[in-house]
């Protein structure tokens, strides 16, 4: 039983020129017969189209996915790289830091060191005032009380302006 190449196209379901395609590069002795300007395509040019078709198939299957390793590859390496270099910079970063804590840590004593020191001078000077006895602060009131009143009893000099001190 032969078939045409439309038949054989719609079995298969492939296009008319790519069963025309396909019986152009078969060998001389696999080719099926033409009458009348159609081909007759008997039982074993249908086997020779077919194993054609498959090969080609897997052909462009194994291509395409050899295609697609060597990109995924390309892609997971740039990804990887990329990821390297990130956990990289993070690492410089957690580094940075690292010195700064160092940092703010010695800052953070020499500060609590200032403070105790500080309140050290404090108390020092605090403590003569307590023990002394009501009437050395008396005295040193009194003292006080009259520096301020013989600055009071000095006469202040007017303000003047400036073109005044100038123009005199």
């Amino acid at each position: 039983m032969s078939k045409t190449v439309k038949e054989l196209a719609n079995d298969l379901g492939v296009t008319r020129q790519y069963i025309q395609k396909i019986i152009s590069q078969l060998p001389e002795t696999k080719k099926p017969i033409k009458q009348q300007h159609k081909y007759l395509i008997d039982s074993r040019s249908e086997s020779a189209i077919l194993g054609f078709i498959k090969g080609n198939d897997n052909h462009e299957a194994n291509r395409a996915t050899e295609y697609d390793n060597k990109e995924t590859n390309v892609l997971s390496n740039k990804y990887e790289e990329s990821l390297l270099n990130r956990i990289n910079d993070l690492k410089r970063q957690v580094d940075s830091k690292d010195m700064q804590l160092s940092q703010m840590q010695k800052l953070v004593d020499q500060s609590q060191q200032l403070q105790l020191m500080a309140e050290k001078k404090i108390a020092a000077l605090e403590a003569p005032k307590e023990n002394e006895t009501p009437s050395q602060t008396t005295k040193s009131e009194t003292a006080s009380e009259t520096i301020n009143e013989s600055t009071k009893k000095e006469p202040r000099p007017q303000k003047q302006g400036f073109w005044h001190r100038i123009f005199k």
